[in-house]
């Protein structure tokens, strides 16, 4: 799903959560950052009755192997679709959950592509040698994560945070103390406030 921006302003590469599709995000986008571009690929890995980002051991914990490939890959289809569409680079990578570390990754692999990174339930600590190629540094990140989220824990949220944090990445962070593994209508309106501010700086 591919929807350019209205005048300068810039696009979003949304990137849906495991068991998800390119539908997923665009609406949530649409109110909170109305007028920017949109590119919603899917997810190239079957899951469930939907689709993720790479394969994973458990939840939050990815196989290497298909990490390091489907990044790849990802960057390439979001670059291709991003040149189609003659959006400005780079984008602000907005994820759900699997696709908030696919985010993250990006934000690290490839700075030129992904210049700012929000994650949506999604601060789950990447391995370290995806922080190692350097992306992160003096990146801006949001981590908005819910209180009551049974995957996505405080515990984790804040391992996450710091280890964006070392990777040199300048976090903003939110817990909506009852949220869940979803979005808030509290941490939606922080997102648009953040992704505003981005505009402005």
């Amino acid at each position: 799903m591919v929807h350019a921006p209205a005048g300068d302003l810039p696009t979003l590469l949304l990137l849906h959560g495991r068991e998800g599709s390119e539908h997923d995000l665009p609406g949530m986008a649409a109110a909170v950052a109305p007028g920017w571009g949109v590119i919603a690929p899917r997810g190239p890995e079957h899951e469930g009755d939907g689709f993720a980002w790479f394969r994973h051991r458990t939840i939050g914990v990815p196989v290497i192997e298909s990490l390091d490939l489907r990044m790849q890959e990802t960057a390439e289809v979001a670059a291709g679709l991003a040149r189609d569409a003659e959006v400005r680079l780079p984008m602000v990578a907005v994820g759900f959950s699997n696709g908030g570390m696919m985010a993250g990754a990006l934000g690290c692999a490839r700075p030129d592509l992904v210049g700012a990174v929000a994650l949506l339930s999604s601060s789950y600590p990447l391995p370290a040698h995806v922080y190692a190629l350097g992306g992160m540094s003096g990146m801006p990140v949001i981590a908005l994560s819910g209180g009551a989220d049974p995957f996505h824990t405080i515990r984790v949220h804040q391992a996450g945070v710091d280890a964006y944090r070392s990777a040199g990445a300048r976090v903003a962070e939110h817990v909506d103390a009852s949220g869940g593994h979803g979005v808030t209508r509290e941490n939606a309106d922080l997102l648009g406030e953040w992704l505003l501010a981005l505009t402005q700086t």
